[in-house]
């Protein structure tokens, strides 16, 4: 897709989860507020089971990166209505504290990249922000383009029936995750918005404040703690780079053992894709998801074909194998940060 097409989708939402589970997902949330209130036991329990509604069964989803990261500039209003209109499982987007306190969607530390201002995002207040172009840079297209509020975000996202992973960049302390949950529930998406972080402070801090949120722990080193930290943070997942395939099979096992599910960023080719895929990656983290849909759509179409003339149904054929892993839950990443 074109950007110009890309930009003339921007309106157009898709309806991707069923109504009907969203409705009967809400009104189990809700009992399980009424039921545990502040029993911090029961509310641990009902927090897995939330969990687990953040992965997709012997199916992978797709995570479309800041928005749609390869289609506009990132983490502008612009690129999360590309992601939303292509129906993804997940739109993306990365939120910073401006100096006022308030939370706005920045992946990197500064605004040099993605604006025509210099410095911390921190040193600036919510209003100074808004006089930034944060689209040129990408394209002359989006000349314009404001960095937006995790409010507009939210908004964006509430009638769209899609789902999203936001990242909290940085260290935060309670209080100021507080500034993001509580936007979440005024609009009723706990069970719609899963918060990740690579902080570990942070993600006990999101535990403490906000035990019923899904939670995804990311981290840019695998070593033999992380499936224990996971545990004990009671993460949904954990993110990672694809290199996490080759080197920590059996990490990966005993992720899946405990009930957690594995995402990868950013995976922009085919080839990684597959290889994600076969090997069982929950959630696949990408730029473009136009072409991942397409990948994916065309790639269902050719098992549930072969499925259909009863290729390798039963056996140990090669045929029954790739039935087999595509069978198995999957996930998203990148070779950079998300």
């Amino acid at each position: 897709m074109r950007r110009a097409d890309v930009r003339q989708a921007t309106g157009q939402f898709g309806v991707h989860l069923g109504v009907r589970s969203g409705v009967i997902a809400g009104l189990i949330a809700a009992a399980l507020v009424i039921m545990f209130g502040a029993n911090p036991h029961a509310a641990a329990a009902s927090t897995m089971q939330q969990h687990g509604a953040l992965l997709r069964e012997g199916a992978v989803s797709i995570v479309s990166h800041r928005g749609a990261a390869a289609l506009a500039p990132e983490n502008t209003l612009a690129a999360v209505r590309i992601g939303i209109a292509q129906q993804v499982d997940f739109v993306e987007a990365d939120v910073q504290l401006t100096r006022d306190g308030v939370p706005v969607l920045m992946h990197d530390l500064t605004i040099d990249r993605t604006t025509n201002g210099i410095g911390e995002v921190g040193r600036y207040t919510l209003a100074q922000l808004r006089t930034l172009d944060a689209g040129s840079w990408f394209d002359p297209a989006y000349a314009g383009e404001q960095i937006p509020t995790l409010e507009e975000f939210l908004n964006e996202l509430a009638p769209a029936n899609v789902r999203a992973l936001v990242e909290l960049k940085g260290e935060w302390l309670p209080e100021q995750i507080s500034a993001v949950t509580d936007q979440l529930q005024a609009r009723y998406l706990v069970n719609r918005v899963a918060l990740q972080s690579f902080e570990e402070d942070t993600l006990r801090g999101l535990q403490q404040v906000a035990p019923t949120f899904a939670r995804v722990m990311l981290t840019r080193e695998w070593d033999a703690r992380i499936a224990a930290i996971a545990v004990e943070l009671e993460v949904s997942a954990v993110g990672g780079r694809p290199k996490v395939l080759e080197q920590h099979p059996d990490l990966l096992t005993e992720l899946r053992a405990a009930g957690i599910g594995l995402l990868v960023y950013t995976l922009n080719k085919e080839p990684l894709w597959d290889h994600a895929m076969e090997r069982g990656i929950d959630l696949i983290v990408t730029d473009d998801p136009v072409h991942l849909e397409e990948w994916r759509g065309a790639r269902e179409i050719s098992q549930a074909e072969a499925a259909a003339a009863g290729e390798g149904a039963g056996d140990g054929s090669a045929g029954g194998e790739a039935k087999r892993a595509a069978a198995r839950p999957t996930l998203v990443a990148r070779p950079d940060e998300v």
